[in-house]
């Protein structure tokens, strides 16, 4: 098992992604020995349901100890709420076990045409192979790769294909206000710089040639999208560049709350399952995989950028329970993509001083309204406990200070 106190080493990666930006409460730090001290079960029971009580709303919370299958509290646990950025954790899970931790996402050139002496006469075909974390650098690479294989000239154009994925660029957003791209890069099999750009296949595509023609390789500055033929789709690539293995990507998803790279996985789970990726079954194979770890799951998106996300408490907490039971790198990978208490991601700014910091990792869930923390709490034995808060109509600021508390209170659990 993963410490979770040791969590925080290595964690690093890109911004948070707005609207799940990270929060501060008003715990200060050194708080009094008092409040450190050891809990009992019962004592446990009563403050969390205190606490849950003060954040208002229409609020449920499920803790338990997957090690046993024992119950610890449980306030409306059944009941389905929204998940926001807690929908997170079904997609980041799924890709984990269904793709296995290091699993990369390749982006190729590909020839369309009889590539002899250098030249290729015919087509020059990059094909994207929906890595959410591709940028120019890794264009770049890809450039000086193909220059180094010996590429030296293109008869015929620059094909660009991003089939992997269908042409949908955004997710259903129910309920979410401030436009489909607010939140959200626009989706491709073939993007760059986190689908910043109108049209990101066009842009990919148009970046290669100018890095092509720096190194030497002319290429005309003609460029389509094209269908590619399942030939061209199964020859050699000419040179390749890969994501990072999945567990980077996961971590990255969770720990920064990053709803591009969430959808991206989504649509991956499809494409790995049915030779195309599309949100709405990516995220059937996210509500199979929640099925299969005893709980349900309302999912339209992979992001929680919808009001339609939910699941009840108790549901989130059969998920994290499964993790727990996976094999050894699926969990560590799973556990590790968490933000830790009081130091990295989106709890950076919570919990520093309480008996939460450091020992609880969990993810955020942050909607107008809506509030949700989930994850484990290490308390001290070997022993791991898994908790879900999920808040609605609540005041954000208020939701986190009783969410800190009561992750606070589980990590103060007598062994």
């Amino acid at each position: 098992m993963v410490a979770i106190a040791s969590l925080a080493a290595g964690q690093a990666g890109a911004a948070a992604s707005a609207p799940d930006l990270p929060g501060q409460t008003p715990i200060v730090a050194g708080e009094s020995a008092a409040a450190r001290t050891a809990v009992s079960a019962n004592k446990l029971r009563k403050g969390l349901a205190a606490q849950l009580r003060r954040g208002g709303g229409v609020s449920g919370a499920w803790v338990g100890d997957p090690q046993t299958g024992a119950t610890l509290f449980a306030k409306r646990a059944g009941r389905p709420l929204q998940l926001a950025s807690n929908m997170k954790l079904f997609t980041t899970a799924t890709a984990l076990a269904r793709l296995g931790p290091d699993a990369r996402f390749a982006t190729s050139l590909l020839p369309a045409g009889e590539l002899s002496d250098g030249v290729l006469r015919g087509d020059l075909v990059l094909r994207g192979g929906g890595d959410p974390s591709l940028t120019r650098q890794g264009l770049a690479k890809l450039a000086n790769r193909a220059r180094a294989a010996g590429l030296r000239r293109v008869t015929g154009r620059l094909r660009y294909d991003e089939g992997v994925f269908d042409r949908k660029r955004s997710v259903p957003q129910h309920g979410i206000s401030g436009g489909r791209f607010a939140y959200l890069g626009r989706l491709s099999g073939l993007a760059m710089d986190a689908g910043r750009h109108l049209d990101p296949a066009r842009v990919a595509g148009a970046t290669l040639i100018s890095l092509l023609r720096k190194r030497g390789v002319a290429v005309s500055r003609r460029i389509a999208r094209g269908a590619v033929s399942r030939r061209v789709l199964q020859s050699e690539p000419i040179a390749l560049v890969t994501s990072s293995p999945l567990r980077r990507l996961v971590r990255s998803t969770n720990t920064f709350s990053i709803n591009y790279y969430a959808e991206m996985l989504l649509k991956s789970l499809a494409a790995d399952a049915r030779g195309r990726g599309t949100t709405r079954h990516g995220a059937a194979i996210a509500r199979s995989f929640a099925r299969e770890a005893g709980g349900r799951l309302y999912a339209v998106n992979g992001s929680g950028l919808s009001r339609a996300d939910r699941a009840s408490p108790r549901s989130v907490g059969a998920l994290l329970s499964r993790m727990l039971e996976s094999d050894e790198e699926v969990r560590e990978a799973f556990i590790e993509s968490l933000a830790v208490a009081g130091r990295t991601g989106t709890l950076a700014r919570r919990m520093r001083g309480t008996a939460a910091h450091g020992r609880c990792a969990g993810k955020t869930g942050t909607l107008t309204g809506v509030s949700a923390l989930s994850g484990y709490c290490d308390v001290g034995g070997g022993r791991v406990i898994a908790f879900s808060i999920l808040m609605t109509r609540v005041s954000i600021s208020r939701a986190h200070l009783a969410q800190d508390r009561m992750a606070a209170l589980i990590a103060r659990l007598s062994q």
